[in-house]
């Protein structure tokens, strides 16, 4: 099993690897800059075992980092640079990495926080001089690529959970490599000569895995786009011809809405959605504007990401499609029975892309993973006669923000730091352009204007409630327990 790293390496030296801005970067030139990274990290102290966080956006000083500190086989933790200091400390804290390494996106939160925590390291010292088309692995002078096995640990990735501590997912070189692998492989995957927008988040497991790491494990091109916005990305599709987009329902529906031609999208090949449902009517707008089908797909942190998806079959509006090649998927009751056919039930989930467990959380991780390999989602779903899948509902609280998970127990818990907030619950209530936003029911003597600005200086704005609740009692369960479901739209 080859390191993560390893994926740049074998691809021609003066093929594209990224476009940045006005900026573009080969294969020869990408390499030449991790390894010299990997050299300075390594001179620094660091090496396999060591934890390295980053902390910066879709740039190429995220590429470079991350694919120095894998190459050093160390453990990487990208985390998201709009977080405000509060959070930011608090999800530093859940993983204590040896390092921060630093982008041009992530100095805002550095620059506000009193103690972030470990060591900086500022990717803007990186050298970028010329590619000399160096394809062994190693700078003049710097250390080669550590091999790795595939049960080792590459990332430690933030998943928050359903209490307000962050959950740490522990996932291998083997699981991400076997999801870039299989997608490549599939009908209508990637292939060398895709050129991929590079939007969604690389701090997400969807933008890292399947957009960012799997092209370039193929040897195609990834134009970065910083920060999410749909006419400028529209007209980098344009410009680049990309051919791969992959999106959140939210950003869908404001390309849909865009004031762009309507060929714009005729370079695109392959069109996908994940992280949320897709509304049907998102994909027909697409569908009769552009061209364009959505491939729908569905998938999670813990399974690398990707469980089902709809490239090389029909799409079906609302359907996220069928099972990837080689993942096992199984709807069952509580106690583990399969449903009958056409029965909703829990989705569970086997492949060699689900992961290996939640950091120094053994309890955790028994609840929903079996020994066996059976990863329990806490989804709910069911299969039609042709074996596409519907999600119908989640068994957990989770709120989905412009396909970003938001756990009620963080934001309850930030509530209710307020001196004046005796109780508080988030549910989700639907939104036109994030799908779901955060409503707050909270008792006590404050202001909404008063709460939203405590909340948003403790949290990322796409967790802070946009509705806000007084009410003089939360409805509470017999056990003490603060009821969510009563609450509800």
């Amino acid at each position: 099993m080859e390191n993560l790293a390893a994926i740049i390496q074998p691809h021609d030296a003066d093929r594209l690897a990224l476009i940045d801005g006005d900026a573009t970067i080969t294969y020869g030139d990408l390499r030449n800059r991790v390894d010299r990274l990997r050299a300075r990290l390594a001179d620094a102290g660091y090496g396999p075992h060591s934890r390295l966080a980053i902390l910066a956006g879709n740039e190429t000083a995220f590429v470079v980092g991350t694919l120095a500190a894998l190459g050093l086989g160390a453990q990487v933790t990208p985390v998201r640079p709009t977080s405000p200091p509060p959070e930011l400390i608090r999800k530093l804290a859940a993983v204590e990495p040896d390092v921060l390494l630093i982008g041009d996106a992530g100095r805002w939160a550095i620059d506000h926080a009193d103690d972030i925590g470990p060591p900086l390291f500022d990717l803007q010292d990186l050298d970028t001089g010329p590619a000399d088309g160096t394809t062994n692995g190693a700078g003049a002078d710097g250390p080669p690529i550590v091999e790795r096995d595939a049960d080792d640990i590459a990332f430690l990735l933030l998943t928050s959970g359903v209490s307000s501590d962050s959950k740490v997912a522990m996932m291998s070189h083997g699981n991400l490599a076997w999801v870039q692998q299989a997608i490549t492989e599939a009908d209508e995957g990637l292939h060398a000569d895709d050129i991929a927008l590079g939007v969604l988040p690389f701090s997400h497991i969807f933008g890292l895995n399947v957009v960012l790491l799997a092209t370039l494990r193929v040897g195609g091109t990834v134009v970065l786009q910083r920060r999410f916005d749909a006419e400028l990305s529209l007209e980098l599709i344009r410009a680049h011809g990309i051919t791969t987009i992959s999106g959140a329902p939210p950003m869908w529906q404001r390309w849909a809405r865009a004031d762009a031609p309507d060929d714009t999208l005729a370079s695109v090949r392959n069109a996908a959605s994940g992280a949320a449902a897709l509304p049907a009517e998102v994909f027909e707008r697409i569908r009769d504007r552009y061209g364009v089908e959505i491939a729908e797909g569905y998938g999670l942190t813990e399974t690398s990401p990707v469980v089902t998806w709809s490239r090389g079959i029909q799409p079906r509006a609302t359907s996220v499609g069928q099972p990837l090649a080689g993942v096992e998927v199984v709807l069952v009751e509580s106690d583990g029975t399969p449903v009958e056919p056409g029965d909703t039930g829990e989705i569970v989930v086997r492949s060699p892309g689900v992961f290996k467990g939640y950091l120094d959380a053994p309890e955790l991780t028994a609840a929903v993973l079996t020994d066996d390999g059976w990863f329990w989602t806490g989804d709910m779903g069911v299969f039609d006669d042709d074996g596409y899948l519907y999600l119908v509902d989640r068994m957990k609280d989770i709120i989905i923000v412009s396909g970003f998970n938001v756990y009620p127990a963080e934001v309850e818990s930030v509530l209710m730091e307020h001196p004046d907030v005796t109780g508080a619950i988030a549910v989700a209530t639907p939104h036109g352009e994030t799908g779901e936003t955060v409503a707050a029911h909270v008792a006590g003597r404050v202001t909404a204007d008063e709460l939203d600005a405590f909340v948003r200086a403790r949290l990322s704005t796409y967790k802070c409630p946009t509705e806000y609740h007084f009410v003089d009692e939360l409805p509470v369960a017999p056990t003490g327990k603060l009821i969510r479901r009563e609450l509800r739209p």
